[in-house]
């Protein structure tokens, strides 16, 4: 069973939009980010989560996101309200050493293999989308005027779930977050955060402490997934420590598969 730690924080919002879920018998974990005035955030993230937590089971995980949006239009749509509400969602499932990541909107997901920090979604906003004609510094696209324009978000518009998949090994640890860690934190000031960690709980806990201490201009919520993967074959370890090795191993098996071949032939031929 892969372990987690999952965290949520109102930074200074005085409500927390953000939710987080997991289930566990279908090996699922997701961050919600709600938007809207007042608690209409507060309201399209827990039916996001609600939705995901009741279709899971019986539904594709990508579909389990459209249903999600649905319900989030449709309450919308009941309730008349003026001000719209919407939600981002990212969300992680691990199967059989695979690991899915099916997102909307601007909340990431990481994949950290010591010592390294790989992105595994692209964002849905202004500025992503920016990066397709134009180049820019990562200091450009964080002060950007249209930095936090979400392009598509659940409960509004006609989004598409956007996916990704990855193998995992043992050790590897997947972290989910809401944009207000990337808000305050750059992908390499989080992968300094997780290579001090010692498990998922003490990085989840630094990672939103971080953010608090950078001044948290929003809700922040992290999920962070030590995996149990695969681990690393043998035959990449010997790689890793001596290529010659390898090509004697191989060799050598090659040598025995021969002789065993040999073997059986002259048994057939002999009748013995």
């Amino acid at each position: 069973m892969n372990s987690f730690a999952a965290l949520t924080h109102t930074g200074t919002r005085e409500e927390n939009q953000d939710a987080v879920g997991w289930d566990l018998d279908q090996q699922l974990w997701f961050v919600a980010d709600g938007m809207g005035g007042h608690a209409r955030g507060q309201d399209a993230s827990r039916l996001v989560k609600e939705t995901l937590l009741g279709e899971i089971a019986t539904m594709d995980l990508a579909a389990a996101v459209l249903k999600a949006h649905e319900v989030v239009r449709d309450v919308a749509a009941q309730d008349g309200a003026e001000q719209r509400m919407g939600s981002t969602v990212v969300c992680a499932q691990i199967k059989a050493a695979v690991c899915r990541i099916v997102w909307v909107g601007d909340s990431r997901a990481y994949l950290w293999r010591r010592p390294a920090l790989r992105r595994l979604t692209r964002d849905h906003s202004f500025v992503e989308a920016l990066l397709q004609t134009e180049r820019l510094s990562e200091t450009q696209q964080r002060s950007h005027p249209n930095a936090n324009v979400v392009l598509q978000t659940l409960g509004m518009g006609t989004p598409v779930p956007s996916e990704n998949t990855t193998t995992v090994r043992g050790d590897d640890w997947i972290l989910l977050c809401s944009d207000g860690v990337a808000v305050e934190l750059r992908d390499n000031e989080i992968a300094s955060i997780l290579e001090s960690s010692n498990n998922p709980q003490q990085a989840a806990q630094q990672l939103i402490d971080e953010v608090l201490k950078r001044g948290a201009r929003d809700n922040t919520s992290v999920i962070v997934i030590q995996c149990e993967g695969a681990p690393a074959g043998f035959i990449e370890r010997l790689v890793r420590v001596n290529p010659t090795v390898v090509g004697w191993v191989a060799a050598l098996a090659g040598m025995v598969l021969a002789a065993v071949v040999a073997i059986v032939a002259w048994h057939l031929r002999t009748g013995r």
